[in-house]
């Protein structure tokens, strides 16, 4: 994947995308009446969805059949082989603050690690995260930068991504490309890629995320998240709900 992003179109029928929608519309609300003033303030995106905190039982083991279906676990193999482990779930949405902007952003920004150790880590390619990101509904999608995934930045990308010399992480990017989707489409893209989301209509996504088995990625799981042992056995991959 040299660019660094793939979309599949219609990836599962209707049906089935109206049951998981259901369900994580009810997550959303719960999440919603919990996190009121962030929400309102500057929420794009919640996580953790398959703790099962806003989720009836059969929900939440809904949800996790869907993560470990052979045809997402299908999907998934094209970019990480056999070494595939379940990362984490999010969804994201349009911030409610209208003056809210989107940003520029690689995920392991927020790893906590320093610039050189981040850099050396995205050539190295030796941690592999992938975002599976599953539209419930018509979105604008993302623009991204591609190719990013496979360097480090140039100095006007560093400069705004870091918001440096005078730059914000929102402001425009040269050589980008918008990645619209459509209710029902998956989007997959690399996790370093420079990337930003683009806000508007009814966004509302389920995202997954997958990495190599590598206890570096794994510490950030929450395993509170993955099937207990009697629900492992109703999985069809039961191999990636793994903690290293």
């Amino acid at each position: 994947m040299e660019s660094g992003y793939y979309v599949i179109k219609n990836f599962i029928d209707d049906s089935y995308l109206n049951e998981l929608q259901g369900i994580l519309e009810n997550f959303h609300a719960g999440w919603c009446r919990d996190n009121s003033e962030f929400y309102q303030t500057k929420a794009i995106n919640s996580a953790y969805i398959t703790s099962g905190k806003y989720l009836s039982t059969e929900e939440r083991i809904f949800l996790l059949k869907f993560i470990s279906s052979k045809e997402l676990i299908k999907v998934v193999s094209k970019y990480l082989d056999d070494d595939i482990a379940f990362l984490n779930s999010q969804l994201f949405f349009n911030p409610v603050n209208t003056d809210q902007r989107n940003y520029w952003h690689r995920d392991i920004q927020y790893s906590g690690l320093d610039e050189s150790e981040q850099r050396r880590i995205i050539e190295s390619k030796e941690q592999l995260v992938f975002h599976f990101r599953l539209a419930l509904k018509d979105e604008p999608g993302l623009e991204l930068i591609p190719g990013s995934q496979d360097r480090w930045d140039y100095d006007a990308e560093l400069d705004t991504r870091l918001e440096r010399e005078g730059r914000r992480s929102s402001d425009n990017l040269s050589n980008t490309k918008v990645i619209k989707v459509d209710r029902g489409d998956l989007l997959v893209f690399d996790a370093n890629i420079i990337h930003r989301g683009i806000y508007g209509l009814d966004r509302l996504s389920f995202d997954l995320l997958f990495c190599n088995k590598n206890p570096d990625i794994l510490k950030y799981a929450d395993k509170a998240c993955f099937p207990n042992r009697e629900e492992l056995k109703l999985m069809d991959n039961p191999d990636i709900f793994t903690q290293l």
